[in-house]
């Protein structure tokens, strides 16, 4: 049996992390951490790996639950030529695939996720969404302030948990940027030194909906 997914989550929580050194990529002080370069912007934290598969990934802060988060976002893309899938956890519950998905991008019609375009490929709560409509759901959340997913547990319960949208254009351009100069050789994850980078964790508390255009 799968175990129950909180990778994303650890990704955010453990950032700080020592023996790592600032530099530069894609116009962006990154640091490597867990074998990841990355930055962080606002509400997301973006990483590729040295292989060049990229990841942006947001959370939902709950001091009640493993690791002070209930929820992770992320869109993940495993080389430059393909299209960015939305990867969605629930820490605490399972939901019910058969029952289907909705996204909803601010106050956007939302879009529906039938249980065929929903499949777990790590484990059992972690469901990464068709790459064709995670494809349109990225594109309507660049310029959005917010993003919901409702969908219904295996308890029967309905449940919706709303991401900020703060700092995902930049996070996105960063990471296709940095994903291109991986790929193709021309640059290398920064090297391990002594020397502490300066912290910049992402915020969990920027609003879920922000007055005026506060994304990036």
């Amino acid at each position: 049996m799968r175990r129950l997914s909180i990778w994303l989550a650890v990704a955010a929580v453990f950032g700080a992390g020592t023996g790592a050194q600032a530099e530069q990529l894609c116009n962006q002080q990154v640091h490597q951490k867990f074998d990841e370069t990355r930055i962080y912007s606002r509400s997301f934290i973006a990483s590729c790996k040295p292989g060049a598969q990229c990841r942006v990934v947001t959370h939902r802060l709950d001091k009640k639950a493993p690791l002070g988060f209930s929820h992770t976002l992320a869109f993940q893309r495993s080389d430059p030529k393909s299209k960015w899938q939305i990867l969605l956890v629930d820490v605490l519950e399972l939901a019910d695939t058969e029952a289907g998905f909705a996204l909803q991008i601010d106050k956007n019609p939302a879009l529906a996720v039938s249980n065929t375009a929903i499949t777990t490929p790590i484990s059992v709560n972690e469901y990464a969404i068709d790459a064709g409509l995670s494809d349109k759901a990225l594109a309507e959340a660049k310029p959005g302030d917010n993003i919901g997913w409702s969908y219904t547990l295996t308890s029967g319960e309905t449940s919706k948990v709303r991401f900020s949208l703060s700092g995902l254009t930049k996070a996105v351009e960063w990471a296709e940027c940095a994903q291109a100069k991986l790929a193709s050789g021309k640059s290398g994850p920064p090297k391990p030194g002594d020397d502490k980078p300066e912290f910049s964790p992402p915020e969990p508390d920027v609003p879920v909906d922000p007055i005026g255009d506060g994304r990036d």
